[in-house]
């Protein structure tokens, strides 16, 4: 499991994404309103917005979006559950994250794998963007947190951290919890 330290350590060296990336992890172990995914993207430049075309098994995706400050723009399938959108929103800023070439404007590398007529990435680069998602929501101790104040119990750790019980059980064995 990757750490957000980590995480920074393959991010180029720019204090406002590693300040708003640490801010938002912080505030998970905060008690109170949950940390909006949606805000956190759009303050490292990227739109969100909902989809109802998407195929029934996509979750979300990362598009190329020349009007967005920061080029691109993460779509998340609107007929999904809320908390599938919020992982969504966080797997594909990982993509974001690690994966795009921002050096080459013209040159789209999410666009290279085809199959389905669908984009994709190879299952390494799919199990990075989970792993930024996961340090996110739960990483720096923010997982221990939330046990501290609501015991292990998946429900209500899933309503603190607003992903779903099933998410919060691979997250304790993630972090050997």
């Amino acid at each position: 499991m990757i750490s957000l330290r980590d995480l920074f350590k393959r991010l180029p060296e720019d204090g406002h994404q590693r300040n708003t990336l640490r801010n938002f992890n912080l505030g998970m172990m905060r008690p109170g309103k949950i940390q909006s995914v949606k805000e956190l993207a759009e303050s490292l430049g990227l739109d969100v917005r909902e989809l109802e075309g998407l195929p029934r098994r996509m979750a979300g995706r990362l598009v190329s979006d020349p009007f967005a400050e920061a080029g691109y723009a993460i779509e998340v399938n609107k007929n999904h559950s809320i908390v599938s959108k919020r992982f969504a929103v966080l797997h594909e800023l990982g993509h974001f994250l690690l994966h795009v070439d921002r050096s080459d404007p013209i040159f789209d590398p999410l666009h290279l794998n085809r199959g389905d007529d669908e984009f994709y990435y190879e299952p390494k680069q799919e199990a990075e963007a989970n792993a930024v998602a996961d340090v996110l929501l739960f990483g720096d101790g923010a997982l221990e947190a939330a046990i501290s104040l609501h015991g292990r119990k998946s429900s209500e750790l899933a309503k603190y951290f607003g992903v779903s019980e099933q998410m919060v059980e691979i997250a304790l064995r993630k972090f050997s919890l």
